[in-house]
């Protein structure tokens, strides 16, 4: 009996204990690891990141009318055989293709505009003869008419005379109708001929603009054959001071896409620099790829020095807006809610003076509203401030008690809590309300250099800086 009293006094003793010191850890001072950073003042750009493709601004198609073997290549402005990037002028000979078939053609064509020529003499030689032959058969049928038929003149022979005059005079105008159609034999064969002679010009190439080729589809030896549409034999670029970006932008941005607009842009062919150009116009014609839809940008870019050549690959940014001289807060500053027990009462009291502020709804072209947390002296303040687009990492923020430099807070972690507390961060980076009631949190043991919370022992560790 002895013992077992001994055993519950020993255990009463530890309970006591224990009680004891899960009290004094209880009323240690909280121990908060806060991460701050300077509201800082400085520009900023909002964005819409494309990808595109640099392309010249005007490029010809150079191709051949007519069908034959390449024979030879013209020389550019530099005395070399044209080819890749080749300065040529217009009016300047690019290849020659193979004339002896077109020659051919042409000889066939003048023939045949001798022939209707001949036609044409035959003819007028018809009607003179048909003419004659008419005036002949007039003659006769007058002095016909004058015996009449009777015994001089049989009736069948009377008859004779008069067909033989209205036959003749057909015959005229037969003769006449040959003649217009060897006129227009003659004009046919004038066409043909020219024809042939238009493709004689088109077996010599030439450049119909001054310009850079950028492109050689042909060589030397190689038969073009064109059939329904003329082959292309060269791409000339007439202007490389001048360039195109088609750049592809998600339906989801094309809305704040507009005429006019600046644009930046970088290739990888001259890392570090940021290239300038400007909307041109938004191409309506959509692509849709695996569901996405996609529009077609065009931006004019100034090549005044040529360093940017035809299809590189450029990273663009269209530039919504171009905010100067302005505070900025990061977004993990501005989704930052401090746990109530961080606070002190004049401070809770401020932040629920805010609440109604920040729940109200936002109106069409209205600032929508946030709060900042400033850490001084240890201690957290709210800042009610209106902010800005967002680029993704920083905001603009406006507002009456804001101060460039000001410690804002963008995370914040209690260190030490006690059973009746619970653990884990005290402060979180969502955006749900802090004074909303929370399931208690386990606790966790105190590890690292911390600062104290307000309302703790002047003692403690000085705050973070």
């Amino acid at each position: 009996m002895k013992g077992f009293i001994k055993i519950i006094i020993v255990i009463a003793v530890l309970g006591g204990a224990w009680f004891a010191w899960e009290q004094w850890k209880g009323n240690e001072p909280l121990q908060v690891d806060y991460q701050t950073e300077p509201l800082t003042r400085g520009d900023m750009m909002i964005t819409i990141d494309a990808t595109g493709v640099t392309e010249p601004d005007e490029l010809v198609d150079v191709g051949a009318q007519v069908s034959g073997i390449i024979m030879e290549f013209g020389k550019d402005l530099n005395g070399k055989v044209v080819d890749y990037s080749s300065q040529v002028k217009a009016g300047q000979m690019l290849a020659e293709i193979d004339k002896l078939p077109v020659q051919l053609d042409v000889q066939k064509a003048e023939a045949s505009k001798a022939q209707a020529q001949a036609g044409i003499a035959r003819a007028r030689a018809d009607i003179q003869q048909a003419k004659a032959k008419h005036h002949q058969a007039k003659l006769d049928r007058e002095r016909a008419e004058k015996l009449g038929p009777g015994d001089a003149l049989s009736k069948s022979s009377y008859d004779q005379y008069i067909a033989d005059e209205e036959t003749a005079r057909a015959n005229v105008a037969v003769a006449e109708a040959s003649l217009l159609e060897a006129e227009a034999s003659l004009k046919q064969a004038e066409a043909a001929l020219k024809k042939e002679m238009r493709n004689m010009e088109y077996t010599t190439i030439s450049s119909p603009v001054d310009g850079v080729v950028i492109k050689r589809l042909v060589n030397i030896g190689q038969t073009v054959v064109s059939s329904m549409s003329a082959s292309s034999l060269f791409y000339i670029a007439t202007d490389l001071s001048k360039l195109k970006i088609w750049a592809a932008v998600n339906e989801a941005d094309i809305g704040s896409i507009k005429k006019g607009q600046d644009v930046i842009f970088t290739v990888d062919a001259h890392s570090g620099r940021k290239f300038k150009g400007t909307v041109d116009k938004i191409r309506l014609d959509a692509t849709m790829t695996s569901n996405v839809v996609t529009y077609i940008v065009d931006i004019d870019v100034p090549n005044p020095d040529k360093l940017l050549i035809p299809y590189l690959t450029a990273n663009v940014q269209f530039i919504v807006q171009d905010i100067k001289n302005s505070l900025l807060a990061s977004n993990a500053a501005l989704r930052f809610r401090p746990d109530p027990e961080l606070l002190t009462a004049e401070q809770k009291a401020a932040f629920e003076e805010m609440l109604p502020e920040l729940a109200a709804p936002v109106q069409k072209g209205e600032e929508k509203k946030a709060v900042i947390w400033e850490l001084r002296d240890n201690v957290l303040y709210p800042h009610l401030v209106t902010k800005g687009e967002s680029n993704g990492m920083l905001t603009p923020v406006k507002g009456e008690t804001l101060r460039e430099g000001m410690e804002i807070v963008s995370t914040a972690q209690v260190l030490n809590r006690s059973s009746n507390s619970g653990d884990g961060p005290s402060a979180s980076a969502g955006g749900e309300n802090p004074f909303a009631p929370k399931m208690p949190p386990r606790r966790k043991p105190s590890t690292g250099n911390t600062s104290q919370a307000p309302g703790g022992s002047k003692g403690g560790p000085p705050p973070r800086p």
